[in-house]
């Protein structure tokens, strides 16, 4: 049976079958070339699907008859884009700010001001409303109840969730407490936090040593209440992803996302040739490869990350750095 997992405010806090499930087998020590991973392969993912960001397959086939393979190197210089730059600020606020939900909603709003490169239109309304004072979690909240629906459930969040994981790979109920308060700073809705969690989920267990089973993760979801919908997304996920991502009309759904990444757990893909994969399948091409990348940068290690690929990645040593907090923080 189901269990009620979200408290009054709107936040899910509790997913015990979930948490017990990452906890089940006695942790390792993280480790450290899978940890250096996640944000790394997140900002690999990211760069690389940029230049085809919304793009559809046949039109990337027609620009790159050879393939996507590649990412400008001239990304380096440039400043980061939302995906990425959210991750971060995120893991910075993790390892430094107190209230971490309020801190990193701060941190969003100077953000946007300062560089809001690639900027949603959702997360970009909640900063408005975060700057006229309705705080956090109440901006996420107010968008929600004015415009929520099963289709206004974007991939925003997820796209930046995983330095919780990071944070949290060894305290399943705070990692997943603080999937969905962090979510909710700007993403409200029921699907968007739970697709957060199952990702983070997924990720803490490799980081754990596991070897995360996609049924068993679906399993624990559904006893813990997840949305149905979200678990039909999870029953749907085909050999192919990117024939499923081409054929997708609503191509920035958090479910999607969520998709394409728990597609990385089973794949006998490389990191490389999975995520030119997930690019040439078209849509949101930054964005599903960034949180793919996480998870495959968790399962194969930074160590399996092109180095042509991690010279193009801007301020690398700040990366780092935040991934080195958070596992002294962990």
């Amino acid at each position: 049976m189901a269990m009620s997992t979200v408290n009054t405010d709107g936040i899910v806090r509790r997913a015990p079958h979930l948490a017990e499930l990452i906890g089940s087998i006695p942790p390792q020590p993280i480790d450290q070339d899978r940890a250096r991973g996640v944000l790394l392969g997140l900002a690999v993912g990211n760069l690389l699907g940029l230049p085809v960001e919304g793009a559809s397959r046949s039109a990337i086939q027609r620009a790159y008859p050879d393939g996507l393979g590649d990412i400008d190197p001239r990304e380096q210089l440039r400043p980061m884009d939302d995906d990425l730059a959210q991750a971060v600020d995120l893991a910075e606020a993790l390892a430094r700010d107190p209230d971490v939900a309020t801190g990193f909603g701060d941190r969003l709003v100077k953000w946007r001001s300062e560089n809001g490169r690639g900027i949603g239109i959702m997360t970009s309304t909640v900063i408005d409303y975060l700057e006229v004072g309705l705080g956090v979690p109440g901006a996420a909240r107010a968008f929600w109840q004015e415009r929520g629906s099963p289709e206004t459930q974007p991939n925003g969040a997820l796209m930046r969730c995983a330095p919780v994981a990071l944070r949290y790979a060894m305290d399943p109920d705070r990692l997943i407490e603080q999937t969905a308060v962090t979510c909710a700073v700007t993403h409200f809705a029921p699907g968007a936090q739970w697709s957060c969690i199952l990702i983070n989920a997924a990720i803490a267990m490799l980081l754990r040593g596991q070897d995360p089973s996609r049924d068993d993760l679906i399993f624990a979801a559904t006893q813990d209440g997840a949305p149905s919908e979200l678990i039909a997304w999870t029953l749907a996920i085909p050999e192919f992803i990117d024939d499923r991502i081409a054929d997708e009309r609503v191509t920035g759904h958090t479910y999607l996302c969520m998709q394409t990444a728990l597609w990385c757990l089973d794949t006998e893909d490389t990191l490389e040739q999975a995520l030119i994969r997930i690019v040439s399948g078209g849509g949101d091409t930054d964005t599903n490869a960034a949180v793919a990348g996480a998870v495959l940068g968790a399962r194969y290690g930074a160590s399996a990350i092109p180095r042509r690929w991690l010279e193009c990645v801007p301020e690398r040593e700040r990366i780092e750095s935040a991934t080195r907090s958070l596992l002294h923080h962990s």
